[in-house]
């Protein structure tokens, strides 16, 4: 068997880690412009405004949270329902779920927006400030939120629509909306606190702006001829409304566990706190830790796409790939973020205060957070690993572990024995706790010390076919096509299919793999990256399966045989379409995926 026969994980850069990072630091992009605003209003307030201010600011997070709790339940479940349609090839059903997905961001705008006008202050209960604790803070959390609950539509259509954008190969969009948000932001809390002395009213009204120049970027998407979808005021498909919400509930619990934590631990440090510093030092930690969250969460909302299409296809190979692959880019991303991050402790914190009270707790609690990151991040991915194979109850289990439990547990005990620098380290500490935790119950499960990456993958044995029923390769050369071609041939008759269809298998893989070969232009892997595909042959009781994924331009192979092929050019092509009994084509995260389906009456 040559080289060419089996993928090798390490072999060069191939489909799935080219699609990968790039979608994932695009996914990272769209959670980090919901949470960078907070950080740009928290560091301006601190310096320009005062840190009375930045401390009222930064107890609204749990509030903020409940509107990106109901975001992520209708963004994180329509992935997994417009991915899986996309995959089978139902446009019309992807359609209406993504006008499912922009109704309901209209609804959750209107009724958080109202929330904000008519009962502030019940929120700000919530948030654990009242006019009997802590009433010097309500000014500032009432002017701020009057400001901020004016971009709250477009935040909502941000959080809602920018995975789709991403899935629909708009991440270069995004990422520069991304940035020109930021740019916009800063300017306008500059001109806030310099030139119109708005306070922190004008603050939230500037991040307000900064959204609708954001949100204004992100619409004319749909308006390009590429574009999968439209804003469209059609038929709204209300029979998404179970579906997505089952497929976003491991999202939704998280978010609720997590809020209740914040919620529990604003309390907890609020009776143990002996300062006002003590209070800043938990707020600037919650900021940064909220920001840092976004790798594993982007690189979570990456997985949870990416695994719907291989899990769908029975890919034991491209799930392992994928899952080995993102667990050492969440590893490496993560530690040389924490890394920066604990050795900028000192420096970020300066650019909230000067007080030398809040420099030290706070340099502490950064490095707390830092140390945590990594872990953090490991436990995010997986989960969402995790949803997407459908082990939901799962997912909710940990998620109840690790979001409420453990840090409730963990900031209550240090808490009683080291006051506030106890609920600063508890991040770090119940992260500790919770990857021991999580590694004794998949000890439990696989009933064996976990080594493999296999034990970590909760896959069935019978996932994907026995390995002798498939073929795995990476094509990147006219002579590995040619040799796959062949290969494929003998590998049909081996399991009686009949001759003539084993013939038109392997025409197909030469003529599809050929045209990739020849005639393919990568996207965004680089000038200097030549064109390659991955390709899985499945053949068992009965059935084919012919799987190729390449990262080219756009190339429906059924149109394009429609349009441009003449009689007697690429009969394998068409032989194979014309007896396949479905054909699946999708251009997901800027790669094509091609996926043939044959019945077989064995020989």
């Amino acid at each position: 068997m040559s080289k060419a026969a089996d993928l090798s994980e390490s072999r060069g850069k191939d489909v799935i880690s080219s699609m990968f990072i790039s979608v994932a630091v695009a996914m990272i992009f769209t959670l980090v412009v919901g949470e960078i605003a907070i950080i740009i209003d928290g560091t301006l307030t601190s310096s320009f405004v005062s840190e009375e201010a930045y401390a009222g600011i930064s107890l609204l997070g749990p509030m903020f949270s409940i509107i990106r709790l109901f975001c992520m339940l209708i963004s994180s479940g329509s992935q997994v329902v417009i991915s899986k349609a996309m995959g089978k090839g139902e446009k019309e059903h992807a359609q209406s779920a993504f006008s499912f997905t922009l109704f309901s961001g209209v609804i959750i705008s209107a009724v958080f927006a109202l929330l904000c006008m008519l009962i502030p202050q019940t929120l700000f209960r919530i948030c654990g400030v009242s006019m009997n604790k802590r009433p010097e803070l309500i000014p500032h959390m009432l002017s701020y939120t009057r400001g901020y609950l004016i971009g709250i539509p477009a935040l909502v259509f941000i959080q809602i629509a920018g995975p789709v954008i991403i899935i629909d190969g708009g991440k270069k969009r995004f990422s520069l909306s991304s940035i020109v948000f930021c740019v916009t932001d800063v300017a306008g809390d500059l001109l806030n606190a310099f030139v119109f002395k708005g306070g922190a009213f004008g603050m939230g009204l500037a991040t307000s702006v900064s959204h609708y120049v954001q949100l204004a970027m992100l619409v004319m998407h749909f308006y390009s001829k590429t574009s999968y979808f439209r804003l469209s005021s059609g038929r709204i498909g209300f029979g998404n409304a179970r579906p997505v919400i089952k497929a976003g509930s491991p999202a939704f619990f998280r978010k609720i566990f997590t809020i209740a934590r914040d919620l529990i631990t604003n309390h907890i440090n609020l009776a143990v706190a002996v300062s006002a510093a003590a209070i800043v030092a938990r707020g600037l930690q919650s900021d940064l830790n909220s920001l840092m969250f976004c790798i594993g969460l982007g690189i979570g909302r990456t997985m949870l796409s990416m695994t719907g299409i291989f899990y769908s296809s029975e890919d034991r190979k491209g799930v392992r790939r994928l899952f080995s692959y993102s667990m050492k880019a969440t590893v490496f991303i993560s530690c040389t973020a924490g890394a920066v991050v604990f050795l900028a402790a000192p420096l970020i914190s300066r650019l909230y205060t000067q007080n030398p009270d809040v420099l030290a707790l706070s340099v502490f609690s950064i490095r707390c957070m830092a140390i945590s990151l990594p872990l953090d991040a490991l436990a995010c991915a997986y989960q969402s690993y995790l949803q997407g194979i459908h082990r939901l109850k799962l997912v909710n289990t940990i998620s109840l572990v690790e979001r409420f439990f453990i840090p409730i547990l963990t900031a209550l005990v240090m808490g009683r024995l080291f006051g506030s620098k106890g609920v600063l380290a508890s991040l770090a500490a119940g992260k500790v706790i919770l990857v021991l935790a999580m590694y004794i119950m998949i000890w439990a499960h696989t009933k064996r010390v976990p080594r493999k990456i296999e034990d970590f993958m909760y896959l069935p044995d019978e996932f994907g076919g026995a390995d002798e029923d498939n073929i795995y390769s990476r094509l990147s050369t006219i002579e590995e096509v040619m040799e796959q071609s062949e290969r494929a041939r003998q590998f049909c008759l081996d399991h009686n299919v009949d001759k003539q269809k084993a013939d038109y298998c392997a025409l197909f893989i030469e003529e599809m793999g050929g045209n990739i070969i020849l005639h393919g232009t990568p996207k965004e892997i680089g000038d200097k990256e030549k064109p390659a595909a991955d390709y899985r042959l499945f053949v068992s009781d009965g059935r084919i399966s012919i799987t190729l994924r390449d990262y080219c331009k756009l190339f429906d192979p059924q149109k394009y045989m429609e349009q441009k092929h003449k009689d007697g050019e690429g009969i394998g092509i068409r032989m194979v379409l014309k007896l396949a009994s479905e054909t699946k084509y999708y251009n997901a995260f800027n790669s094509n995926n091609i996926i043939i389906l044959l019945e077989y009456e064995r020989q």
